[in-house]
């Protein structure tokens, strides 16, 4: 089950028409312009390098080791089984 946020604003604000807007000129829907607010803010926060030497077998291992994915969750098998057989390969 994701996680969900849920952020609210009041009529008289015009934040969410601002989001929509520039959504809109960078070709986007709101919720990745959000998206890529977060994760500029967070920049490498939780995020971790790979040890030297250590070999990756698919992208999706590489999310894993660096701190974007859980590993064990239905989301990266998942993602895992939707790639062709040479798609995420380092």
């Amino acid at each position: 089950m994701p996680t969900v946020f849920t952020v609210s604003f009041s009529e008289n604000e015009t934040t969410p028409e601002h989001i929509e807007s520039r959504a809109a000129e960078l070709g986007i829907t709101p919720e990745m312009l959000i998206r890529r607010a977060i994760a500029e803010h967070l920049g490498d926060y939780g995020l971790q390098e790979l040890p030297p030497g250590k070999k990756v077998k698919s992208l999706t291992d590489f999310l894993i080791h660096s701190g974007v994915f859980k590993s064990g969750t239905g989301e990266v098998e998942r993602c895992a089984r939707s790639q062709s057989p040479d798609q995420g390969k380092l």
